[in-house]
């Protein structure tokens, strides 16, 4: 997979409920950190600021076809 493979994919939770599209992906030595997502994404890649939703790399399950898992949080 291509880094520019992530932008705009579809994210969704465990039970496969989408909850946006990634706007940005966040990088340090060459690994990914955190994935920016939601509508709020689209308004900082616009404005240049911390508009957009987070989540950890660490807190991908998969990146399927369908789009990019994340762990459901603890009900």
């Amino acid at each position: 997979m291509r880094l520019h493979e992530l932008d705009e994919a579809k994210v969704m939770d465990e039970d496969g409920k989408k909850i946006g599209h990634v706007h940005e992906v966040h990088a340090r030595d060459g690994q990914i950190t955190t994935l920016v997502y939601g509508f709020g994404g689209i308004i900082q890649r616009l404005a240049s600021n911390n508009a957009g939703k987070r989540i950890s790399w660490s807190d991908v399950t998969a990146v399927t076809n369908e789009g990019i898992v994340i762990r459901s949080k603890k009900r």
